[in-house]
């Protein structure tokens, strides 16, 4: 997830190399689902990856279906095609403690969107309802 500006001042002067470094530790993959950075294509319910289909050929360059839109999407090696809403992966480095300052290598994860968010899902839930209270209360004792 990009770095929020409030929160820039809290990771190190080096984070771009620690990224890089992470990034290569995973070969450009999900540590988790393996599926690459930047692949176009699409999910299936239960969080498989199918890669996106061409949609045609033009002077002997393939032409690619634009994210947001439905196209076919497939996977040989299981024989499944599908048409499916077309995403573009984009993987980023989480912190498993959530703490931006702590970047020891065992602490980093290279992840897509989904497992990102699935891993984060709990704290987000905790740190909104943290936010709510502390709004109720600011609206009960102004």
């Amino acid at each position: 997830m990009p770095i929020r500006p409030e929160n820039r001042h809290r990771y190190p002067a080096d984070w771009p190399q620690i990224r890089a470094r992470i990034q290569a530790r995973a070969k450009n993959c999900c540590e988790q689902c393996g599926v690459s950075n930047h692949s176009l294509g699409g999910r299936l319910r239960d969080g498989r990856f199918l890669h996106a289909e061409a949609k045609e050929e033009k002077r002997l360059q393939l032409v690619w279906p634009e994210p947001g839109e439905r196209f076919w999407c497939s996977d040989r090696s299981i024989g499944r095609r599908e048409l499916l809403r077309i995403i573009r992966i984009v993987c980023t480095v989480a912190h498993l403690d959530h703490v931006p300052e702590h970047c020891d290598d065992e602490n980093l994860k290279f992840w897509c969107q989904r497992c990102h968010l699935a891993y984060d899902a709990r704290h987000h839930a905790e740190s909104a309802y943290h936010a709510r209270r502390a709004g109720r209360a600011l609206e009960m004792f102004p």
